[in-house]
């Protein structure tokens, strides 16, 4: 298979964010379980998230977590994130920088529980909290999402429990690993109109 290989800035900018819009449409993407990235008590600490909406105009790109969960009080304490993304057939890596806000009942996060299927909120209704101690393996699932179908009925006891977390992107690295020559682009929303230039990989 021919790997495109980009000499154009645009070209590259549109492609990246092209690329994160289909992402949160198609499960079989490879940007659709991404790592991301928090600070929690002066520490990196990631993570594999499933990017559920992405808005290229925008820059913003959302998921959606357990409100209970560490990585949401990492986000109230520090709010700085970084998005990560690999795509092992066309040897391209993404990484994204910004800022993350924490939804929990308003129009944001009601979009976002909506939009989902009963079988990908599955998780939240159950009372124990992610990351608690327990004495043997156990999801503490509720057994009503345990068997098909899982309907709304089931999971409407977990939007207690559920968050959207928004993110918005002021910094993109892309790095093209090309068989022809490896070469990378940077793309920067400071100013209205950004920069975006070549850099060395």
């Amino acid at each position: 298979m021919s790997i495109p290989r980009y000499t154009d800035l645009d070209t590259v900018h549109d492609h990246v964010w092209d690329a994160l819009e289909t992402a949160a449409e198609d499960p079989g993407h490879p940007y659709r379980q991404l790592t991301f990235g928090t600070v929690h008590e002066e520490t990196p600490d990631l993570r594999t998230v499933v990017l559920r909406t992405a808005d290229a105009g925008a820059r913003a790109l959302q998921f959606h977590s357990d409100r209970r969960s560490r990585k949401v009080a990492a986000l109230r304490e520090n709010d700085r994130i970084a998005w990560h993304a690999w795509d092992t057939e066309s040897l391209e890596q993404i990484r994204l920088y910004g800022t993350a806000t924490v939804h929990v009942d308003d129009d944001v996060a009601a979009a976002l529980w909506e939009s989902q299927s009963p079988g990908s909120l599955s998780v939240y209704p159950r009372p124990t909290a992610p990351g608690t101690p327990i004495d043997e393996p156990d999801d503490k699932l509720d057994p009503a999402v345990k068997s098909d179908p899982i309907t709304d009925d089931d999971v409407a006891g977990g939007r207690q429990y559920f968050v959207a977390i928004r993110t918005v992107i002021d910094r993109v690295e892309w790095l093209h690993l090309h068989p022809d020559g490896h070469y990378r682009a940077r793309f920067e929303y400071a100013s209205d109109e950004g920069e975006a230039t070549w850099v060395v990989p």
